[in-house]
C-alpha cells in the first residue's frame, strides 16, 4: 500500500521477475490518499517492484519481494565461481570455470562473455554446480558476467579474463557477445566436500527421460531475419534436469537466445538471427537430445 500524503499525482508500478521479464502492476486508488498495488506472481524467486509517483521513484523503491520457499528458490548471494577460465588463457584453447550453486536454490543461470570475438561456449552439470567451457578466438580482454535467478550478479561478477595469442577468427569489434542460459536444479552440499542434487543421483536418472520432452512452434522450422522467432519446450513429463538450447548459423552461433520458464517445466524460447541461410537448433534435456533435435531451420 502506498500513501500519497495528500499530494496530487499518478502512482504507477512495474514488477521485474526473476527470469528477467517485466510487467505492469495493478494500481487501485483507495479512500483518502492511499493506493493499493497488486501483481500476480507466476514464478518463484525475488521480484523487484518499481513504484513511482509522477514518474519518480518513491523512497525505498525498488522494493524486493521474495515469492516461494526461501530454501528452494534462487539466491545469487550463495553462488560462487572459480577456475582458471575466469582469469585468462590463450586463443584457440578451451578454458573452463565452475559455477557453484550448492545451497543457492534453483533458478536461471545466465553467463555472458563479451570480448573481441565470439566464443564457443558449453555448459554441463557437475556435482557442485555447472562447468562452463569456452574457447576465445581473438586476443584481448573478455568480460564474463554471471547472473543467477534474474538480474542479480553473483559474487565477483563481472570477471575479467585476459586472453593472449594470435587472432584465429572474428572481426575487430570489442563487443562481441556470447551467452548461455540454463534452468538449474536445486543442489545441496554435504560433509566431506561431496555434493548432490535435491534428489539422489539414482532417482534423477530414473525419473529423467528426454524422450518425453515435446517441442512445438514455428521457430523449429523457419525463422526471419531481425525478428523474434520462438518455440515452446514442454518438459513437464520428462522428470528433473536442466534445459539447454543452442542455435548455430551458417557463419557463427546465434547472438541472442532467450529461454523463459513459464511454470510447470514449460519453457518459451525466443531467438533472433542476423543472416540468411540454414540454421541448426539443438535442444537437450540434460545430456540427451530431445525428439527431433537437432532441428534444421531455414532463414529465407
Amino acid at each position: 500500500m502506498v500513501q500519497r500524503n495528500g499530494a496530487r499525482g499518478v502512482v504507477d508500478a512495474k514488477v521485474h521477475t526473476p527470469s528477467g521479464s517485466s510487467e505492469e502492476c495493478y494500481v487501485t486508488d483507495l479512500d483518502g490518499d492511499k493506493s493499493a498495488i497488486r501483481f500476480i506472481p507466476r514464478e518463484n524467486g525475488v521480484h523487484s517492484i518499481d513504484v513511482r509517483f509522477n514518474g519518480c521513484h518513491i523512497p525505498g523503491s525498488p522494493f524486493n519481494v521474495r515469492v516461494g520457499d526461501p530454501g528452494l528458490i534462487a539466491d545469487p548471494g550463495m553462488v560462487t565461481a572459480h577456475g582458471a577460465g575466469l582469469l585468462g588463457g590463450n586463443t584457440g584453447v578451451p578454458l573452463e570455470f565452475v559455477v557453484n550453486t550448492c545451497n543457492a536454490g534453483s533458478g536461471a543461470l545466465s553467463v555472458n562473455i563479451d570480448g573481441p570475438s565470439k566464443v564457443k561456449m558449453d555448459c554441463r552439470e557437475c556435482p557442485e554446480g555447472y562447468r562452463i567451457t569456452y574457447t576465445p578466438m581473438a586476443p584481448g580482454n573478455y568480460l564474463i558476467t554471471i547472473k543467477y535467478g534474474g538480474p542479480q550478479h553473483i559474487v565477483g561478477s563481472p570477471f575479467k579474463a585476459k586472453i593472449t595469442g594470435t587472432r584465429l577468427s572474428g572481426g575487430h569489434s570489442l563487443h562481441e557477445t556470447s551467452s548461455v542460459l540454463v534452468e538449474t536444479v536445486t543442489k545441496t552440499s554435504k560433509v566431506g566436500g561431496a555434493y548432490s542434487s535435491s534428489s539422489s543421483t539414482t532417482s534423477a536418472k530414473l525419473t529423467c527421460d528426454a524422450s518425453k520432452v515435446v517441442c512445438r512452434g514455428p521457430g523449429l522450422s523457419k525463422a526471419l531475419v531481425g525478428q523474434k522467432n520462438n518455440f515452446t519446450v514442454d518438459c513437464s513429463k520428462a522428470g528433473t534436469n536442466m534445459l539447454m538450447v543452442g542455435v548455430h548459423g551458417p557463419l557463427a552461433p546465434c547472438e541472442e537466445v532467450y529461454v523463459k520458464h513459464m511454470g510447470n517445466k514449460l519453457y518459451n524460447v525466443t531467438y533472433t538471427v542476423k543472416d540468411k541461410g540454414s540454421y541448426t537448433v539443438i535442444v537437450k534435456w540434460g545430456d540427451d537430445s530431445v525428439p527431433g533435435s537437432p532441428y534444421k531451420v531455414t532463414v529465407p
